[in-house]
């Protein structure tokens, strides 16, 4: 086996960016399953295992690339939710549409959610690094969890269960062929709006 050669600071540098940006594009064209070790070090011209190097599996470069969208995601979204001034019933549903309008836009999303990608991504990864990200979920969504529950929207529901209601949520993106995708979007938009009632009349009762 050719043993990987000694790289310089500099080299280094500049591998790591081409192995993402040559993921970034390689992934979002033809999914996880589908792109190789070797086809991203042929595209840096490094040796296959001078990979390992940089990123422990291609699974982890992946992810990696799938954090920075999702932060990409989540300032765009947030940005927008918190900049209206009242917490209302179309401006959660406009929330929790738009989330799903951002992730369907994605290329990397796309694959990972559409494809098939996700339950590769979940074998090969350690749970650790799985974990971490419900974490970062949760704490990038604290202000909109914040603001429903000073509303009265889930007042003492964990932070934890709102997320896993969103993400849940977003999951069902997997089995858009199962739910059938003549009908998914408007299956979406009626389980948002059913969801947006039910936090809605939770609100009113605790009022009551």
């Amino acid at each position: 086996m050719r043993v990987p050669k000694k790289f310089t600071e500099k080299e280094k540098d500049w591998i790591q960016h081409k192995l993402l940006e040559e993921g970034r594009r390689r992934f979002a064209a033809s999914g996880l399953r589908k792109t190789s070790v070797e086809d991203l070090t042929k595209a840096c011209g490094i040796a296959q295992g001078s990979f390992y190097l940089f990123f422990a599996s291609k699974e982890v470069l992946f992810y990696q690339l799938l954090l920075e969208e999702e932060q990409r995601i989540r300032v765009t979204l947030l940005e927008s939710y918190l900049a209206e001034d009242v917490v209302a019933k179309e401006s959660i549903k406009r929330f929790m549409l738009e989330a799903f309008r951002l992730l369907s836009e994605s290329p990397l999303m796309k694959q990972m959610y559409l494809e098939g990608d996700f339950e590769q991504l979940v074998r090969k990864l350690p749970a650790e690094m799985l974990e971490r990200n419900f974490a970062e979920d949760r704490d990038a969504l604290m202000p909109v969890i914040r603001r429903w529950q000073a509303s009265g929207l889930l007042a003492g529901t964990r932070p934890e269960l709102i997320v896993g209601m969103l993400r849940s949520l977003l999951l069902l993106s997997l089995h858009k062929k199962e739910i059938g995708e003549a009908v998914f979007d408007e299956t979406i938009a009626l389980l948002i709006d059913l969801i947006t009632e039910g936090m809605l009349a939770n609100q009113d009762a605790g009022r009551g």
